[in-house]
């Protein structure tokens, strides 16, 4: 399967540096409203304790965040609920998360919220990335334990309502590499009848539509299912579609791939309109 599949950076290769970047420009201060300082000589050692367990919260020193530390308060705990609510939705099967949506899920990670311009600076000194940061207003640097939001994309102006765009992100950056092995590995998803310009863009259109079904069930804002996302989550339930991107359980992959296989093999399945 072309290395194509592969879509975002290797987690050990360093990204390539931008010549302009100006490294210099850019520094991050810490959200005092949701982490104030802490008291120096704590005997009981309880305030190292507190700060040990839990990320920090980042903003660009000097950037003015419309309302202010107040509304950036309103936005951490917004993604917090996004945490909360993928968390909620993958409980119960007894399978492990993928790494990638562990690191998602999981609290002690820094978060930075920062501006549009802020936000390519980072992508592009990042070492290591999950998602699509070039496309999507979030992403996880590998390198610095760091989630990084583009606030004017991730947000809604003015507000804490989450975008399109940032479930879109969410989704790139948390699904599970095993699903994407899967899709590189099956035959299932091709055919030796097939031309090669398909067999080549079958495990886009099975990713497509998988991430489709997610983004549905975490009830992006107006997102209305593609026929072929529709079809696959009639099929294999729109749960187990989750679970096998986010996850790679081997149970609800293999359900999903098997069910691309019958839907292609019926003629019921476009791969262009999959990927539309």
């Amino acid at each position: 399967m072309p290395s194509a599949m592969h879509l975002r950076a290797e987690p050990g290769l360093p990204a390539q540096p931008a010549p302009l970047l100006d490294r210099a420009a850019l520094t991050l201060k810490r959200h005092s409203l949701m982490y104030p300082p802490l008291a120096d000589g704590d005997p009981a050692g309880s305030a190292h304790e507190l700060s040990t367990d839990v990320g920090v919260v980042w903003k660009s020193d000097g950037s003015t965040f419309d309302g202010g530390d107040t509304l950036l308060t309103r936005r951490y705990f917004a993604l917090q609920a996004m945490q909360f609510r993928l968390d909620q939705l993958l409980q119960g099967r007894g399978a492990p998360h993928g790494r990638e949506l562990d690191l998602f899920l999981d609290s002690r990670f820094d978060q930075a919220y920062v501006d549009a311009g802020a936000y390519q600076q980072l992508a592009l000194s990042a070492t290591g990335v999950l998602g699509e940061p070039d496309a999507l207003p979030v992403f996880f640097d590998l390198g610095r334990k760091r989630l990084v939001v583009d606030t004017s994309r991730f947000f809604n102006a003015g507000t804490a309502q989450i975008t399109a765009a940032a479930v879109h992100g969410v989704v790139a950056m948390a699904q599970s590499s095993h699903f994407m092995a899967w899709l590189e590995q099956q035959p299932v998803l091709t055919g030796t009848a097939m031309a090669d310009s398909v067999m080549a863009e079958a495990p886009h259109a099975l990713l497509a539509a998988a991430r489709c079904v997610t983004r549905y069930v975490l009830t992006e804002p107006g997102l209305e299912l593609t026929p072929p996302a529709e079809q696959l989550a009639r099929r294999v339930g729109a749960k187990a579609v989750v679970r096998a991107l986010l996850t790679g359980a081997v149970d609800e992959t293999r359900a999903t791939v098997t069910a691309f296989g019958l839907l292609r093999r019926q003629g019921l399945w476009d791969a262009g309109m999959a990927l539309a």
